[in-house]
């Protein structure tokens, strides 16, 4: 799913983060070198407390709230959320207007 309009970004990322209340996630951000992709990995294991979205001005601002920890993506561009049948695979690809993607994804 890619929700393309800003205001279907809020509703569907209140939803999302309520059905996924609690699970354990993996986090992670890729950036774009100019020769290369470098990833980050900042945490795996912390259960998710919830996502917000700051969507007042033209490019929203999304924070990724786990316990004991924050993760702000700032300017977003596009947000693609994976589904898998047996849950493995769920989570958020968020990118920013650099080409950065931060990487979210549940424990099994």
């Amino acid at each position: 799913m890619i929700a393309k309009r800003k205001h279907d970004w809020s509703s569907f990322l209140k939803f999302y983060a309520e059905q996924n209340n609690g699970r354990a996630t993996r986090l992670g951000v890729f950036e774009a070198g100019p020769e290369c992709v470098n990833d980050y990995w900042l945490e795996d294991g912390l259960p998710l407390e919830g996502i917000d979205i700051d969507a007042r001005s033209e490019m929203p601002e999304i924070e990724i709230v786990l316990k004991d920890f924050q993760h702000v993506v700032r300017n977003v561009r596009n947000l693609k959320a994976h589904f898998s049948p047996d849950g493995s695979e769920d989570g958020l690809d968020v990118t920013d207007a650099e080409g950065n993607t931060t990487i979210l994804r549940f424990e099994p």
